[in-house]
């Protein structure tokens, strides 16, 4: 299940869709950024978030490598173009985050975006900065990247608007700490969350103004920023929420008197200055960026890449084909077309025309490693409808993605499809395709689905305590239903199933696995 961590915002609509300029790419160490702009802009962007990242790292003292599995990052003309790519063009979305590892990724618009209400006066405190939408986007990224654990949405996206609100100055000077000037209109006419509500919510719907849980959110972790005693609170808050403690009984221990600290967190909303760290670097090397302007279906599909990552529901998925494969006829001899082809049609249940588009793709481009994936997965997809189990067939089935591995070892849907092709059996897959799935993991630490399926292979083995621990960050996130009704499960299924990504099956919530595992554990524990 695809999760879209949103920048959600209540901005002016201007402008027009997405621009039909030509695609350019950056590729740096830890991005590969697109832009239908100017060259100078894209260098100039991707030169910016190899020196955000650099700061993060230096500042939460990260020393492991770039991660190989690099973060795509697409910017478009305006915040009426990132709402048209993310399908819901009235909904105010500036910049979101993909957390799906066939293709992780942030879109975002390559110009400034005025806030809706603001008035000429204090147009300074209502405008909002592109790249301000995308370091927030990218601190989402660099938090599951290297500090996984379970994160309440308040504190996610407070910590992303605190360091989304990093400035690049003059000489290597970077300044942090400085105020989400846009947040401060939320606080106007009294508008108020309660401390309460905000520390227990879970999740986005368990409060009543996403705005306020944005805004909020950044002025806590501000607060404690600068505040040794409320710092030491925080991290108490979310140690015990990772250990499972309730969100409310962490809130009660950790802070104490919550009417105080609402109190306290009001007042500070009313302050004027902010002290801002100044970090001094002499230089900050980004490395090498090469830049090329896209070509042939690549460039004219960019946008069906995207939305193949995000993922396409199944009441959409039919007409979305269509499109796929009036776009790739124009391209028939394109690798890039014919991989996009072969994918949809799978997804379609069209393996005759999945087995053709694959054929031609490797005909052209017999290295291309997902495609020789796609064989292995078509060949697997029909031992398995044929109800032939023999050892033989499933290894010559599996040999494609065996030399898929070796041309991509970074990528995750290859690790995965490689795991895939054993548990497909039903059998336990040997500890070489375990590995698989958990270096896919690594590579994609952001999707949940992967995490659940780790998870599940650690309960084959009956490693219950690996289990829980590998599942236990998601769980955390999807709200408690012990307490649903029969009948609003039912609606809440037929809901979800409605707007589930096209390929995918109804599997048992993070939620649900932990909850019966730790049953388990009690169970085993008791004998």
């Amino acid at each position: 299940m695809i999760r879209r961590l949103l920048m959600l915002l209540a901005l002016a609509l201007g402008g027009t869709g997405v621009a039909h300029a030509q695609w350019k790419e950056a590729s740096t160490r830890n991005f590969i950024v697109y832009s239908d702009g100017d060259e100078a802009s894209l260098r100039a962007f991707a030169e910016k978030l190899e020196r955000f990242d650099f700061v993060l790292r230096r500042y939460h003292r990260v020393e492991a490598p770039p991660s190989p599995n690099r973060l795509r990052v697409f910017l478009v003309n305006n915040q009426n173009a990132v709402a048209a790519l993310y399908g819901a063009p009235e909904s105010g979305v500036a910049g979101y985050y993909i957390t799906d590892s066939r293709g992780m990724m942030m879109i975002g618009s390559r110009n400034t975006t005025r806030m809706a209400g603001a008035r000429r006066a204090d147009l300074e405190t209502r405008t909002l900065e592109s790249e301000t939408v995308l370091l927030h986007e990218y601190t989402h990224h660099f938090m599951y990247q290297y500090f996984p654990a379970t994160y309440p949405s308040w504190y996610s996206e407070g910590w992303a608007e605190f360091w989304g609100a990093t400035r690049f100055g003059a000489n290597g000077e970077v300044e942090v700490g400085h105020p989400a000037e846009h947040r401060f209109a939320t606080f106007e006419g009294g508008r108020w969350l309660s401390i309460t509500n905000m520390l227990e919510a879970q999740n986005y719907g368990q409060v009543h103004d996403i705005g306020l849980l944005y805004a909020q959110g950044w002025l806590m972790v501000r607060y404690a920023w600068e505040n040794p005693e409320r710092q030491r609170q925080l991290q108490q808050y979310l140690t015990l929420i990772n250990r499972g403690t309730t969100y409310a009984e962490a809130a009660r221990q950790a802070f104490g008197d919550l009417a105080r600290l609402n109190s306290e967190l009001r007042a500070y909303s009313g302050r004027g200055r902010f002290n801002v760290l100044v970090l001094p670097f002499r230089s900050i090397d980004t490395g090498p960026i090469e830049i090329r302007t896209l070509a042939g279906a690549q460039q004219a599909m960019l946008r069906t890449e995207i939305e193949l990552s995000q993922g396409v529901s199944n009441r959409e998925f039919p007409a979305f084909a269509a499109r796929v494969r009036d776009e790739a006829a124009r391209f028939p001899d394109d690798p890039f077309a014919l991989r996009l082809l072969a994918e949809v049609e799978r997804t379609a249940a069209n393996p005759p025309a999945a087995q053709a588009a694959v054929d031609r793709l490797l005909s052209r481009a017999p290295d291309d490693a997902r495609g020789l994936m796609m064989k292995a997965m078509l060949a697997t997809d029909a031992l398995r409808a044929a109800g032939n189990n023999a050892a033989q067939a499933w290894t010559e089935a599996r040999a494609p993605l065996v030399r898929a591995l070796a041309l991509a070892p970074n990528d995750p849907i290859v690790q995965e499809a490689y795991y895939d092709s054993f548990a497909l059996t039903m059998a336990i897959p040997p500890e070489e395709a375990q590995a698989a799935l958990y270096q896919a993991m690594e590579l994609a630490p952001s999707d949940g689905s992967l995490r659940h399926k780790v998870a599940a292979d650690f309960e084959r083995r009956e490693m219950i305590a690996d289990a829980i621990a590998i599942i236990r960050p998601e769980a955390y996130r999807v709200p408690d239903r012990s307490d649903e009704t029969e009948r609003a499960r039912e609606r809440r299924l037929r809901r979800e199933d409605r707007y589930r990504r096209a390929g995918t099956t109804r599997t048992e919530s993070a939620r649900e696995m932990l909850d019966r595992l730790v049953r388990r554990q009690e169970e085993a524990g008791t004998r």
